[in-house]
């Protein structure tokens, strides 16, 4: 497992290196995005979940995600009252606003590669309702941009998520006992194959070493919460929650000490926030960080 980190930080440091050289811009994150997001991860998606055994209690992960967002939204959001709208606004879209689809299934599919993604594909349709449904609210909450609730964005982000929507249809099947034939899976397995390098390259890419200091203070006690929440969730779940699906528990805790979702930065711009630095510098910090946290807990745990 340590040679697949290595691997993986290499792709990480090829995707930064390329951009520091030029030969992508950081606007071609944009293309290595579509392709994850449309094409590797729903592949990949397609692939675990054809022939898996699934059943209705893993329908539990969902509803602690949201659980977790919702609470560590408004514990955040209480530690910066004394901060301006900007701030209270930026710390809580960027709470329990995870960074599953690019960064988590990778490492996930390296690390638990027969079961990883269907438990992490059942957390992240609860990610996506707290990214999409509860962030989305709290951006426009503290925004001075005069923007109501707009519920009709919300319902076309949903459905235009296409790894959401993927897992939401391949459960469904799966459910009612439809499978897809030998030659079609194979052909999907092509695509998912890219999945991982090409993610991490795109994280490469998106990677900006930058730190501003009028945030520093700010982006240092956010990442205190982030992290100490996410730890602290991860202990209440692993003595408390009443299941005997060691998996669960070790979904949810991992999946509580992901880094910043990318939706925070175009939620940033369409709101007006004048954090977008800030927004930058967690989220970069929080790939650093989690990457480590990922390697230990496996090194240690798995």
């Amino acid at each position: 497992m340590t040679q697949q980190f290595i691997i993986i930080i290499l792709l990480i440091a090829l995707g930064y290196v390329l951009k520091r050289i030029n030969y992508f811009k950081a606007n071609d994150s944009q293309v290595f995005s579509t392709l994850v997001l449309n094409i590797t991860l729903p592949s990949l998606v397609i692939v675990n979940l054809n022939g898996a055994s699934l059943d209705l209690s893993l329908s539990i992960l969902p509803i602690m995600m949201i659980l977790y967002g919702v609470i560590a939204k408004i514990i955040v959001i209480c530690f910066f009252l004394k901060y301006d709208n900007h701030i209270r606004g930026t710390v809580g879209m960027m709470t329990a606003s995870l960074n599953i689809g690019l960064f988590a299934y990778p490492l996930v599919e390296a690390i638990w590669p027969k079961t990883g993604m269907i438990y992490f594909g059942m957390a992240d349709i609860g990610g996506a309702m707290i990214m999409f449904g509860v962030t989305y609210f709290v951006g426009s909450y503290f925004s001075s941009a005069g923007d109501n609730f707009d519920f009709k964005y919300l319902g076309k982000n949903l459905l235009k998520s296409v790894p959401l929507m993927t897992y939401i249809i391949m459960f469904i099947l799966n459910m009612l006992n439809i499978h897809f034939p030998e030659p079609v899976i194979k052909f999907f397995s092509v695509l998912s194959g890219a999945n991982m390098p090409l993610s991490m390259i795109l994280l490469g890419l998106m990677l900006n070493f930058s730190i501003d200091k009028r945030f520093l203070p700010i982006a240092l006690k956010y990442l205190g919460l982030h992290y100490g929440l996410g730890i602290i969730a991860g202990l209440l779940v692993y003595f408390f929650l009443p299941v005997d699906n060691d998996m669960i528990k070790t979904t949810l805790q991992v999946a509580w000490l992901l880094p910043v979702g990318v939706a925070i930065i175009p939620y940033s711009i369409q709101f007006k926030y004048k954090t977008l630095p800030l927004v930058g510098m967690v989220s970069n910090l929080t790939i650093l960080i989690s990457i480590i946290i990922l390697y230990v807990y496996q090194a240690l745990f798995v």
